[in-house]
C-alpha cells in the first residue's frame, strides 16, 4: 500500500485515504463504462479487432492525473468489461485467446509506466517549487544582510567623517568665543577660518554619503 502512495499527487495524499480511493475508484468505473457503452452502441467489435486499445485513452488518462491505484483499477476494470461484453463466448469471463492476455499485459504496463512517470514530473515540480521557495528565502536573507552592512558602513563614516567634524568645529566656536573675549582678533580669525574648513569638509562628506544612498 505505501508503494502505491508514493505514486500518488500531494493533493491525492492530503485526503482522506477512503475518500481518495472511492473517487478515484468511480473515476476508473466511469471511465471503463464509457468507452465499453461506446464500443457496443457503435457495434465496433469485431468489425475493429484492436478496439479494445481504446482502453488505452482511459488508463492513460487516469494514470497521469490520479496515480497508478486508479491506472491499475482501470486497467483490470477495461480488461474484465471487454472479456465479458464482447469477447466470445459472450457474458463470461473465460480467456480464450492469448491476445486477450496481451491486451491485459499492454493496459496494466501502459498503466504502470505512465503512474511512475506523472509520479517522477509531480515529485520534479513540487522539488523545483522547494528550491524557489528557498532561493527566495536565501535572496531576501541576502538582501537584509546586505541592507545591514551598508547601514553598518554608513554609521562608521558618519562616525569617522561627520562626526569628527562637527566635535572640531564645536571646539573652534569655543576657541572663537574664548578669543573674543580677550579681545584677541587674530587668533578669533584663525578659528574661524578653521570652522568655515570644517563646515566645508562636512558638507562634501554629507554629499557623498547622500549620493551613496540613492538607488
Amino acid at each position: 500500500m505505501k508503494h502505491v502512495e508514493r505514486f500518488l499527487s500531494p493533493q491525492a495524499r492530503t485526503r482522506p485515504r477512503w475518500r481518495r480511493y472511492v473517487s478515484e475508484s468511480l473515476l476508473s468505473t466511469g471511465g471503463v463504462a464509457l468507452v465499453t457503452g461506446l464500443i457496443a452502441v457503435a457495434h465496433l467489435y469485431p468489425r475493429v479487432p484492436t478496439i479494445s486499445l481504446v482502453y488505452l485513452i482511459v488508463v492513460l488518462a487516469v494514470a497521469s492525473t490520479r496515480g497508478l491505484y486508479a491506472a491499475i483499477l482501470a486497467s483490470l476494470l477495461a480488461f474484465l468489461a471487454f472479456d465479458f461484453f464482447f469477447v466470445p463466448p459472450p457474458d463470461t469471463f473465460i480467456v480464450a485467446k492469448f491476445e486477450d492476455l496481451l491486451t491485459l499485459v499492454v493496459l496494466l504496463a501502459a498503466a504502470i509506466t505512465t503512474g511512475q512517470l506523472a509520479s517522477a514530473l509531480r515529485r520534479s515540480a513540487e522539488e523545483a517549487r522547494s528550491r524557489e521557495r528557498e532561493l527566495r528565502i536565501l535572496y531576501e536573507q541576502a538582501q537584509e544582510l546586505a541592507a545591514l552592512q551598508e547601514r553598518q558602513r554608513l554609521a562608521r563614516e558618519l562616525h569617522d567623517s561627520v562626526s569628527q567634524a562637527l566635535y572640531g568645529m564645536s571646539l573652534g566656536a569655543h576657541t572663537i568665543r574664548e578669543a573674543l573675549e580677550s579681545s584677541e582678533l587674530e587668533q578669533a580669525m584663525a578659528s574661524t577660518e578653521y570652522v568655515i574648513a570644517l563646515a566645508e569638509a562636512g558638507l562634501v562628506e554629507m554629499r557623498a554619503l547622500i549620493f551613496e544612498l540613492r538607488p
